[in-house]
């Protein structure tokens, strides 16, 4: 049986459903909350008791999006895999939910570039990074990766990732983005180790990812 949420809540789903829709047909610019407010058939106050303005709007719609591919990204992990495999299928997973999120990928595209978004954008790219350099870090006391600053190629390699998620976001050109940054994870493996299949398969099964999905 599907959950309903409460009518409450049911009315900031349809407020964010319907600003997602309206950012990603007109830029998130050009929106307005009145607009945004008729589009879910609510009044004005209905959007301010949930939001303190549009862009209060914008940054948890952004925070929702981020949420989302961040849970896919963790479900491709093979508890079985390498680390640089995992990486590999984690970022191969993230740009097929980016493709398949349709209007989404529109206004993540506006969000990257607009600094009233910058804020809860850069929360989630730190918390992102840091997770990432506690992976590195494990990989590298088991001799996967080259031994580097774990912080240093943290970031390096998020900045990496975010640039190429725009990249694609902006051309459509994912083919020879993934094989930009597959060529760089590959290039972290120690000297004469063995590197997997270039076509690295889906897991068997994939662990329950850190933290609820929305």
């Amino acid at each position: 049986m599907v959950r309903r949420l409460p009518k409450g809540q049911e009315t900031r789903e349809r407020i964010l459903a319907e600003a997602l829709r309206l950012f990603a047909a007109q830029g998130y610019a050009r929106v307005s909350v009145e607009e945004i407010a008729d589009a879910a058939g609510v009044t004005k106050g209905a959007v301010y008791h949930w939001f303190t303005d549009k862009d209060d709007l914008g940054r948890e719609l952004q925070h929702d999006l981020y949420e989302r591919l961040s849970f896919v990204s963790l479900r491709a992990l093979d508890p079985e895999g390498d680390t640089i495999a995992n990486m590999r299928r984690s970022f191969g997973a993230y740009l097929d939910a980016l493709g398949d999120l349709d209007e989404a990928r529109f206004f993540l595209r506006d969000a990257w570039v607009i600094p009233a978004l910058d804020e809860g954008g850069r929360s989630d790219h730190e918390d992102a990074i840091e997770m990432v350099r506690d992976i590195l870090a494990v990989a590298m006391a088991r001799g996967e990766i080259v031994a580097l600053d774990p912080d240093a190629l943290a970031r390096v390699l998020m900045g990496a990732w975010a640039e190429a998620t725009l990249h694609v976001l902006r051309t459509g050109d994912r083919s020879a983005t993934t094989a930009v940054i597959e060529h760089l994870l590959e290039s972290l493996r120690p000297d004469g180790s063995d590197r997997p299949a270039q076509s690295a398969t889906r897991p068997r099964t994939r662990p329950q990812a850190r933290g609820a999905q929305r």
